[in-house]
């Protein structure tokens, strides 16, 4: 896709509406926020720019960029202009009115906007506010949940295995592996291929990640393909794209702390690193932050908990940015001088008078054994 230009309806949008903050941001992923606040900027200065420079900026993928636009444009703050090759050339930045309905009282489950496909082609003819809503779910109904494992019959386990893909798969897994695969090896392997569904191609990337991260027992590599089919990971690409947002940060945050003897989170870790992300919206570099400022404090026993408990705090004290961490820390300075006793002179003085009764005392009977 080219560049694209970013209007507004007003003539002159610089600012961030108050309506978008009071209505509409609290109840936004903190990724969608930052994108509507840089199309903002852009709008402002009248820029072109393609979605793949707005990624790089953001420090996201072009699939999140796009999330984040099909989000706005549901809670009708976005819409799109066409060409007339029905490609999408333009993203245009609503005048936002109050709501009758808080955002916080809806539910609305993120979609993925493919720019320019045939889908949106045949809409293009329409306003952005006629586009025909999704269906609005609850967010735990609407997670996607892996099917549970079915042992294959021995009949079943004979046609799997004259099955091409599923043969050059056990080979696969076999180098990849170093090691014969028993039979629950085999069954684990199978369910990802038939019962996820998942192409030759990603099952193939799937062992070439748990290679590359050590981790080659069939329990973490089951783990992993459920992990990918709950988040809708259908191709290598999506596979390739997810890791190199995630695992690096996994990996990032283990050196941090010094743990160099392996390259992946255990799965409560990887639950509460993905909070500080997700939920709370840290920047990877705030994180890292967070690691340091743990390794300074407790240089022999910085532990994950200890960067949580850290992170937890700067959350409840609404911190953002790196100005936000120094202010944070200047303030924790402050009160920890309005807290420290002082030492009064006459303290001061008192010990200076008995440590001058004790040397009289001491010379006094240094010269009594002399005599």
């Amino acid at each position: 896709m080219g560049e694209i230009s970013i209007t507004s309806e007003k003539e002159a949008f610089t600012n961030i509406s108050n309506n978008f903050i009071k209505y509409y941001m609290a109840d936004a992923n903190g990724d969608f926020v930052k994108l509507y606040i840089y199309l903002a900027m852009l709008c402002s200065t009248k820029s072109q720019i393609s979605v793949s420079d707005i990624a790089d900026h953001l420090s996201c993928t072009e699939n999140d960029i796009c999330r984040g636009i099909r989000y706005w444009i549901k809670a009708d703050v976005l819409s799109l202009s066409y060409n007339t090759d029905k490609e999408v050339t333009g993203i245009l930045l609503k005048d936002l009115k109050k709501m009758d309905v808080e955002l916080s009282d809806l539910k609305i489950v993120d979609s993925k906007l493919s720019l320019g496909s045939d889908e949106e082609k045949a809409k293009s003819s329409k306003k952005a506010s006629n586009y025909e809503e999704e269906e609005i779910q609850d967010d735990d109904e609407a997670q996607k949940k892996a099917p549970k494992k079915k042992q294959p019959t021995p009949d079943n386990l004979k046609v799997f295995q004259k099955d091409p893909e599923i043969a050059n798969l056990i080979s696969e897994a076999t180098a990849y592996c170093n090691r014969d695969l028993g039979p629950k090896e085999l069954n684990s392997l199978i369910y990802i291929k038939d019962q996820l569904g998942f192409s030759f191609d990603l099952c193939e990337y799937l062992l070439e990640y748990c290679a590359a991260v050590k981790k080659t027992s069939f329990s973490y590599i089951e783990k992993v393909a459920r992990d990918w089919y709950e988040k809708d990971i259908t191709n290598r690409e999506d596979a390739e794209e997810y890791s190199a947002r995630y695992i690096t940060l996994y990996g990032r945050i283990l050196k941090s702390l010094g743990i160099k003897e392996r390259l992946s989170p255990t799965p409560v870790e990887k639950q509460i690193i993905d909070k500080w992300k997700d939920e709370y919206g840290f920047s990877t570099e705030i994180i890292i932050e967070a690691c340091n400022t743990a390794i300074l404090k407790k240089p022999n026993n910085a532990t994950l908990n200890y960067v949580n408990g850290i992170l937890n705090n700067w959350h409840e004290k609404g911190v953002k940015s790196f100005s936000d961490i120094v202010s944070e820390k200047e303030e924790y300075k402050k009160t920890m001088r309005d807290t420290t006793p002082i030492k009064s002179q006459s303290d001061d003085s008192s010990k200076k008078k008995k440590g001058n009764r004790l040397k009289d005392l001491e010379k006094y009977y240094l010269e009594k054994v002399e005599a």
